[in-house]
């Protein structure tokens, strides 16, 4: 019985990741009119450095939010850990949205004022994007397959689906993701430093 949950958990998970992935790039191919790039190592970049970030964001500032408000801004309830802080769920689905991140930073680089892009802006973009289509349409799939919340949001504004709580939040960690990767991405290529933070991840993951 556990196994085949378990089992229909990881397919549920993979689905939602695929869905992700090539809604994203279909999207953004037809925004950068067909000029949208797939450098493998920056595909792999974004996606380990996005899942690492997450975990490690998602403990604190749930964590730091219990402290203040007295109760969880979010439980995950697939795969859960660090009492629903995180999922182990996190390798797939944080490194979908990285693959997003890659593709969609792409399209704003082409569509968006130079303004925008000089002070790392998109992240005001990305805010909204992240918990209002990815979480949202996220939670739907898990509902729709497995008839359970991937992740709950314990404030009901939009049906525990999200909540506009987090928007600053995600806005607050995103820009200091993009801080990070642009940085990354100006180093010496080496399959070492996405292979280093995915492990780092995982190994988080599993100390929580």
């Amino acid at each position: 019985m556990f196994q085949t949950a378990l089992t229909q958990q990881i397919s549920a998970g993979i689905i939602c990741a695929l869905i992700f992935i090539l809604v994203s790039y279909l999207v953004n191919k037809r925004l950068t009119a067909n000029t949208l790039n797939l450098d493998k190592y920056l595909i792999t970049l974004y996606a380990t450095t996005v899942f690492l970030l997450a975990v490690i964001c998602e403990v604190g500032v749930n964590t730091i939010y219990t402290g203040f408000i007295g109760e969880q801004l979010w439980q995950y309830h697939i795969m859960p850990r660090h009492g629903g802080d995180i999922s182990l769920m996190a390798p797939l689905l944080w490194s979908a949205y990285g693959v997003h991140l890659y593709f969609v930073e792409q399209t704003y680089g082409l569509r968006l004022p130079a303004f925008l892009k000089r002070y790392k802006a998109t992240a005001l973009l990305h805010g909204f994007d992240a918990p209002l289509i990815f979480e949202v349409s996220g939670n739907l799939i898990f509902l729709a397959l497995l008839g359970q919340y991937y992740a709950y949001y314990l404030p009901g504004d939009l049906f525990h689906l999200t909540s506009l709580r987090v928007i600053p939040i995600y806005i607050v960690c995103i820009f200091i993701g993009l801080l990070v990767l642009h940085w990354l991405e100006k180093q010496r290529r080496h399959w070492t430093i996405p292979a280093g933070l995915f492990s780092s991840g995982v190994v988080f993951l599993a100390l929580a």
